[in-house]
């Protein structure tokens, strides 16, 4: 009979924010599963320059150790899938839909079995429909096959079950993860909060893990050194506050996914008397968002003050013309509209590049709001020092009004506590021995780089 033995080796998310790579290896029942395959911001900060320099190749991307070394789990491909591999992997389970946990599933063997949520198959599959520029392995998306599960459901992988049950974060469809392991029950957070705007959704995931006797709890840890302390009630308020009181344009800064934030600005553009205005993309990943089942907040994207910019001052790329040809014309507004009359507006904007901003040309005493806590990444060839330089120029001040995605120290130290794990291991996080002493309370296993295994018998 086999040794009831799980192996857990961590491909991701060590000492860092995001990448989550977490193989569970079930030596006792046979079978093995990875909880998230995100990317490593982190790493590709460290080797490539968007739009410059790109991953080359999966093997480029094993020697850099951004992505695991195990044989068969890759595609062979970029366009032909029916000669790849078996994976040796049974199962992946995508916690939630941003780069930084689903991210390098581009890369696996069209044959392997990727369960998310319905909620993260809408916003992965319209994501990977807007990406203009196809030339990394990583960028690839094509045949990938998707399982949806929803909360409470029961998933077998042989005698190994999984459980999803739903969580509150800065993007919908995000999940927390029970586990039935031959040595007893591992759970695993994904990234959650309890302040946000349905806080609902992690009470129930903290109930649940109380019901449970908790072998292993993994949790992310992303912000135990420090937190505003916003809900999105208080963003609401403040943002009122500053809008009510900008009389040119207001520039809103936040993530695409991000739509309990899109809603807080839609509200407050309804109080303030202005239009909202979103970008060909916004607008996509908004429509799959609203295609979710029973999404908690509907918003109308028929109603005429959302408006779609059409960038006059550029060639729109084949993906946002298609967009913008399914929108009627009386809901679209160029940027010299935009420009000329900016009190009439919330410009939702995801900047780029220093072009973006001086194709707007925002007039004197105009507002840029930064609402997020990741203003800059891979995805912009823009750096903040070149932001703020330029909105110096153009006369305009910025405000950072933001309500995380993540638990506060209090809240992560509560749900540990309700959960009564018998082994902590922190993942997402840069501090994990404030995490530790902070908490107080269970058996701590720190992985302390990539690829580090943590043996539970």
């Amino acid at each position: 009979m086999p040794k009831k033995v799980v192996e857990i080796i961590f491909y991701g998310g060590v000492k860092e924010i995001g990448g989550n790579k977490i193989l569970i290896r079930d030596k006792g029942l046979g079978k093995s599963i990875f909880l998230d395959f995100g990317k490593s911001f982190e790493l590709s900060r460290m080797y490539y320059e968007f739009p410059f320099n790109y991953p080359e190749s999966i093997e480029e991307l094993i020697n850099i150790d951004a992505v695991p070394p195990i044989q068969d789990l890759y595609t062979k491909s970029e366009t032909n899938f029916e000669n790849d591999p078996e994976p040796t992997i049974d199962a992946f389970f995508i916690s939630h839909p941003h780069l930084d946990h689903y991210g390098h599933i581009s890369l696996l063997s069209r044959k392997a079995r990727i369960f998310v949520g319905q909620g993260a198959k809408n916003i992965i599959e319209v994501g990977s429909k807007l990406i203009t520029r196809k030339t990394s392995p990583e960028l690839n998306y094509n045949g990938l096959k998707f399982e949806t599960f929803k909360t409470g459901d029961e998933i077998q992988i042989g005698d190994m079950v999984v459980k999803p049950i739903h969580v509150d974060h800065s993007i919908p469809g995000a999940y927390g993860f029970i586990i039935y392991t031959s040595i007893g029950t591992i759970a695993y957070t994904g990234d959650f909060r309890i302040h946000g705007a349905h806080k609902e959704l992690t009470e129930d995931f903290i109930r649940e893990l109380e019901k449970e006797e908790i072998k292993v709890l993994i949790t992310e840890g992303t912000h135990v050194e420090f937190s505003s302390g916003y809900n999105e009630e208080d963003v609401r308020r403040k943002l009122l506050e500053v809008i009510d009181e900008t009389k040119e344009l207001i520039i809103a800064d936040f993530g695409k996914s991000d739509y309990d934030r899109f809603t807080t600005f839609y509200n407050i553009s309804k109080q303030v008397k202005r239009s909202i205005i979103v970008d060909p993309k916004r607008y996509a990943i908004l429509q799959g968002i609203l295609k979710i089942p029973n999404i908690r907040t509907k918003v109308d994207l028929m109603d005429p003050d959302i408006l779609v910019v059409r960038d006059e001052k550029k060639r729109p790329t084949k993906v946002e013309k298609e967009i913008l040809n399914t929108i009627p014309d009386e809901k679209k507004i160029s940027i010299t509209d935009i420009s000329k009359n900016g009190e009439k507006y919330i410009y939702s904007v995801f900047f780029a590049s220093s072009r973006d901003i001086k194709k707007v040309s925002p007039s004197r005493g105009s507002v840029y709001i930064l609402s997020a806590s990741e203003p800059f990444n891979e995805e912009r060839e823009i750096s903040f020092e070149k932001l703020i330089n330029w909105l110096e120029f153009f006369g305009v001040s910025m405000y950072s009004i933001h309500c995380s995605g993540h638990a506060t120290p209090n809240h992560l130290k509560r749900l540990i506590i309700h959960a009564q794990p018998e082994i902590v291991i922190p993942v997402h996080t840069l501090r994990p021995i404030l995490f530790r002493n902070f908490v107080n309370f269970g058996d701590w296993r720190i992985p302390d780089s990539r690829g580090s295994r943590i043996v539970i018998e």
